[in-house]
């Protein structure tokens, strides 16, 4: 399904499930399981609605080679580090595609600035001291920001505009001030493939090699979270706050606690290497293999019949049992 096709499918459903929300008040709040409290027009609450079916899943309609890795702005822009193309894709949400920068040697992480500026690190095959930060400006200037890094994987920018940068081949972290200048941040940190801050500043990073999640201090006090993961190629956190880890390896999400408890988060696609969330809480993925990027359309929203504000509508299927079949007469 492309995303065009899926766009006009969202709205038809939006469209059909609020003109029954209309009917409702006609049909009556015990015909249709729904408290008279949600549709009365004096009072009524916005309680989200869950829907007994399976998540839309679309396709982006933009061609990839090897995407690596992908960002969300403010604006919900999405970006794509395209590994294999040497490419920075954006798609707009009226998903326009813009190539914003080509030409890069093997682009791997993105992160964005308090001022917007967006930057890219390069990969360069591994080679000792080959790869590079690549600023570009809101504006689409593109200069150097830092040189002499030797497989630089990922990126993550701290509150004070510091940048962190995971180096795949050192085995370190390393954080570059806004000043350009390099110190070492963590060390003996194996494949570091992820990074991604908290709200309190703890950096979590992910062992591609180890499968296994360290938390980081903002004093640099290294422990580990989990162990056990699959191939971790990137770290994200859902509208809740919950942290969820991509991993390479399997057709796990795996959703990891405060604690250190790791269950399964959504089954996706095999070859899924990034993953985020957009505003209204639905999945992006990210394909190595296929390549692809697709959307997992979670819930929608629908306008109320008796004010302004929206319902939202959850897709959550029902565990239903599975029919009993009744045993064969023996033939003798």
């Amino acid at each position: 399904m492309t995303a065009r096709i899926a766009n006009r499918h969202y709205r038809q459903l939006a469209l059909g499930l609020s003109m029954l929300l209309l009917l409702v008040p006609e049909i009556g709040a015990q015909d249709s399981g729904i408290p008279d409290s949600v549709f009365s027009p004096a009072q009524h609450r916005h309680d989200p609605i869950d829907v007994d079916a399976r998540p839309i899943v679309s396709r982006f309609a933009v061609s990839l080679v090897q995407p690596r890795r992908m960002l969300r702005d403010g604006h919900g822009n999405l970006y794509v580090a395209d590994w294999g193309a040497g490419n920075v894709v954006k798609v707009t949400p009226e998903e326009r595609v813009t190539i914003l920068a080509s030409g890069l040697n093997e682009p791997a992480g993105l992160a964005f600035d308090s001022m917007g500026n967006l930057f890219v690190s390069t990969h360069a095959e591994g080679m000792t001291r080959a790869g590079t930060i690549v600023r570009i400006t809101p504006m689409g200037g593109r200069s150097i920001f830092a040189t002499g890094l030797t497989g630089p994987t990922v990126l993550a920018f701290d509150t004070m505009d510091n940048l962190f940068v995971a180096n795949f081949h050192e085995n370190n972290i390393a954080v570059i001030s806004m000043g350009g200048e390099v110190e070492l941040f963590a060390d003996e940190i194996p494949s570091p493939a992820a990074l991604a801050f908290d709200s309190r500043g703890i950096l979590y990073v992910v062992s591609s090699t180890e499968g296994t999640l360290f938390a980081i201090t903002p004093m640099g006090e290294v422990s580990v979270l989990a162990r056990g993961l699959a191939v971790p190629s990137d770290v994200t956190f859902d509208p809740k706050g919950h942290l969820i880890i991509t991993n390479y390896a399997s057709t796990e999400l795996t959703y990891v606690s405060a604690k250190g408890v790791v269950k399964t988060f959504a089954l996706v696609p095999k070859g899924t290497i990034s993953s985020r969330f957009d505003d209204e809480g639905n999945l992006l993925l990210l394909n190595w293999d296929q390549p692809l990027l697709l959307k997992v359309t979670r819930q929608l929203t629908v306008p109320c019949p008796h004010c302004e504000k929206q319902l939202l509508l959850r897709f959550r299927p029902k565990q239903r049992k599975p029919k009993t079949v009744k045993p064969m007469e023996p033939v003798i």
